[in-house]
């Protein structure tokens, strides 16, 4: 989808290619024009794409939006994009919120940060190095809205930010800039090639489960001592840390510029990370969409020796997507229906169902499957979702889940507390 036939830091219209295509490409098949991608030069590549339970594709470009409907090749555009543009060099960070039971699995997508900038100015000269990263997040609900909502706004702007899913539901956002854009060149404003400066050393949690104006907080987390600019990167590991690395605003190796090309990497590790960790048993090697349902059990010591923290159990398949230019492409968590029936050792048995009989819920291939407790997660197990090919799936009925235990007590206090920390490793 889009790009461009021979590279540079934005596009234009020579050099612009405003078409998508499919792979693996059936017999006739040729590349199909993009309305939205004509229209939104110079700032239209690495266009922030999001599948979306209908089967079609979220799009948003420089400050336009779009819903793809690629069966029928229709594009269906949005409402502008308020505030900021959000797409590379703009670079905002963007996640698909957590698809739950309790949200139908609609699908939610948030995007913070980016560069209020026009398309007339990516090109005027002006020294982007001094543009003040934008503040605002945004996101929107194709499925029941067209409309675009305003979400906390981040307590300071920022360009290049990655946004990754935590098994607890919350969402880490690290990495990225106060001023500036993401790219490099030899203009006469750039410090050292960088068209970023004021690097941004502290995530940040954002909390969706959390009301209004109280969803963001760095409360307890170190900030890093390496600047994490242009063509950083981050993504999720099984045992629920962050991996991070990356940082190169240069056309080449530089190692003793202000912002060196960086080879060191970091891990970032989470409030629950040494707490003592759920080992449920039972865990499938594969999900169907639809189908039987399937048995996991968890001990009185996975439930923390309190059978109330049944009460609070979440089964979350995520999937990490492919990370580069401060997006996670195909990144998402789903979260599993399940019921359950506790024992008289003080555990339970957990009933749960197979994945939404919806491909588009949570697409074909490998994933993390989790248990969570209290917000306290199993580590990761790689499953397969699907036949993970890229073919047709079979699409099976649901089996109904038997009932659950009746359960009064009340579960654990969250114990949502401890430090975050970063560490180099």
């Amino acid at each position: 989808l889009g790009g461009n036939q021979y590279g540079g830091f934005v596009n234009n219209a020579a050099n612009s290619n405003p078409t998508y295509e499919f792979w693996p490409r059936n017999t006739g098949e040729v590349p199909i024009e993009s309305t939205i991608l004509k229209n939104t030069l110079p700032a239209n590549l690495y266009p922030i794409t999001h599948l979306i339970p209908t089967g079609q594709i979220l799009l948003n470009i420089n400050l336009n939006a779009a819903v793809l409907d690629y069966k029928s090749n229709t594009e269906f555009p949005l409402p502008a994009i308020p505030h900021a543009v959000r797409t590379y060099p703009a670079s905002a960070a963007s996640v698909m919120l957590p698809m739950t039971v309790a949200n139908n699995w609609t699908a939610t997508v948030m995007y913070c940060g980016g560069s209020d900038l026009q398309s007339d100015q990516w090109t005027s000269g002006m020294a982007l190095i001094n543009v003040p990263a934008s503040d605002s997040c945004i996101s929107i609900t194709p499925e029941t809205s067209n409309q675009w909502a305003e979400e906390d706004p981040l307590p300071e702007g920022r360009v290049m930010g990655n946004a990754i899913l935590l098994p607890d539901g919350t969402i880490f956002v690290g990495n990225g800039a106060n001023t500036g854009v993401a790219g490099y060149g030899n203009d006469t404003w750039v410090l050292q090639d960088s068209y970023a400066n004021n690097p941004i050393y502290s995530p940040l949690i954002y909390d969706p489960a959390k009301p209004a104006g109280q969803r963001w907080n760095r409360n307890g987390l170190k900030a890093s001592t390496i600047a994490r600019m242009y063509h950083s990167t981050a993504t999720l590991l099984p045992d629920g840390s962050v991996f991070i690395s990356g940082s190169n605003p240069h056309p080449d190796y530089v190692p003793d510029a202000i912002f060196p090309t960086e080879y060191r990497v970091e891990r970032f590790y989470p409030w629950y990370y040494n707490k003592r960790r759920p080992e449920p048993s039972g865990i499938p090697t594969s999900l169907t969409y639809g189908g039987q349902y399937f048995d996991i059990e968890l001990s009185a010591d996975d439930l923390f020796g309190n059978i109330g923290n049944i009460n609070v159990v979440k089964v979350v398949v995520i999937k990490t997507g492919f990370s580069t230019h401060a997006i996670n492409f195909g990144q998402r968590m789903a979260e599993l229906d399940h019921t359950f029936t506790t024992n008289e050792q003080g555990g339970a048995t957990l009933h749960v169902s197979q994945a939404p009989p919806n491909a588009a819920i949570l697409q074909p291939g490998p994933a993390w499957f989790f248990v969570v407790v209290n917000g306290v997660p199993s580590v990761g197990v790689k499953i397969m979702v699907g036949s993970g090919k890229i073919e047709e799936q079979a699409i099976l009925d649901v089996e109904s889940l038997p009932a659950s235990s009746t359960v009064t007590a009340h579960a654990d206090a969250n114990p949502h507390s401890g430090a975050h920390h970063t560490t180099p490793l």
